[in-house]
């Protein structure tokens, strides 16, 4: 009975922490989808993404997500979503604003994700 319990505390403080996992300290690593198409999409978004705190940002251009290794007392997940939405990419949070989105190059141009 013990055990079933305490499995079930287990699975659902896992459930409460899916899409971050502590790495060291107060290091985080999340993962979520940002909207592109292309290598340019892919430069753009880890750019944007690697604002300060953020220690790693990977884009997958096949699956559209994006790991981020961070410090979180430096920078929070939020914050970074705001930075990738400000160069015209929708997050799974955020949508970019429409004018930022128009601006980018033709092939850049993805199936919005809001």
């Amino acid at each position: 009975m013990k055990s079933a319990f305490l499995f079930s505390i287990l699975f659902l403080a896992q459930l409460g922490f899916s899409g971050f996992s502590a790495l060291d300290g107060g290091t985080m690593t999340t993962k979520f989808k940002v909207g592109g198409n292309c290598n340019m999409c892919k430069k753009r978004i880890e750019t944007a993404a690697k604002i300060d705190g953020v220690i790693s940002a990977e884009w997958d251009k096949e699956t559209h997500i994006l790991s981020v290794s961070f410090d979180e007392k430096v920078v929070k997940p939020r914050q970074i979503h705001q930075a990738i939405v400000a160069v015209g990419h929708d997050t799974e949070l955020l949508r970019a604003d429409d004018a930022v989105y128009d601006k980018l190059h033709e092939c850049c141009h993805y199936d919005r994700l809001h």
